[in-house]
């Protein structure tokens, strides 16, 4: 899965868009008084001028392995520390990750995060793309569900899910859905229903297109499935795409076993 395309609504526009472009050097694609389009990688990353209330989001960017200690001199940002000492480094073994935060003008959390299993295909970049969305919802587990059922979307293989957290997708891209109110990593900052839209590629490179609304809406009342995703190889996750694809009336190139694909679902 990839995020091409995501789409924020911010109260302070003027202050995002140097931030963006000068204290991270994100190439501006497009501007004006209204809305500024960065290029990430992969991602275009948009910021809309809204006169409403906007909670915080969560986005992550992918950045090459071992950059982190390299970007913190090189980036001057308001870094979170993550335990008593004044860390900045967080370790996920079992994402096999490590990731820094910092908090935008718009107080906006965001990750930069190396990931072992992201194989960085244009190292002249800062980073790959963006790789992560939190989305709130009041109920994970029905938003996971759904999502599945939606655009054949398996959770992360490397993340156990719980009732108020769970990943959805891999290490390129991951819907990432918190309860609403259970507070973001590093932070006291609840997460908080707001809106956004999301343009991505599913493991097939079929795109999609929806917003953080919409989720939740389509996911109300929607009952999570009795079996959990397990892991198996990336052919098992091509079929069980292309099986949802079929039955939504989509038309889908034939998957092979060399798609390399590690996420599926069981049958």
């Amino acid at each position: 899965m990839k995020i091409t395309r995501l789409e924020l609504a911010v109260a302070n526009l003027p202050s995002i868009h140097p931030f963006y472009a000068h204290q991270l050097g994100l190439p501006v694609l497009r501007a004006n008084q209204q809305s500024v389009t960065f290029r990430v990688g992969w991602t275009e990353l948009v910021f809309r001028q809204t006169d409403k209330p906007v909670a915080p989001y969560h986005l992550a960017l992918n950045v090459p392995l071992y950059t982190l200690e390299q970007y913190q001199l090189w980036f001057d940002l308001p870094y979170l520390s993550i335990d008593e000492v004044g860390g900045r480094v967080a370790h996920f073994p079992d994402w096999k990750a490590r990731a820094v935060y910092f908090r935008d003008p718009g107080h906006n959390i965001v990750e930069l995060i190396e990931r072992d299993d992201a194989g960085f295909a244009a190292p002249g970049n800062y980073f790959q793309g963006v790789s992560e969305v939190g989305v709130a919802t009041a109920s994970v587990p029905g938003t996971a569900a759904w999502l599945a059922s939606q655009y054949g979307l398996t959770p992360f293989r490397k993340q156990d899910p719980n009732p108020d957290f769970m990943a959805i997708g891999d290490d390129y891209g991951l819907f990432v859905l918190a309860k609403t109110g259970r507070p973001w990593l590093f932070t006291n900052t609840p997460a908080a229903e707001q809106d956004c839209v999301i343009h991505f590629t599913d493991w097939l490179g079929q795109q999609h297109q929806t917003t953080a609304a919409a989720i939740r809406q389509g996911s109300a009342g929607h009952q999570p499935p009795t079996a959990r995703p397990h892991l198996c190889c990336g052919a098992c996750a091509a079929q069980r795409l292309a099986a949802h694809h079929a039955s939504t009336g989509k038309l889908v190139a034939s998957p092979t076993a060399s798609a390399g694909w590690s996420v599926s679902a069981a049958m």
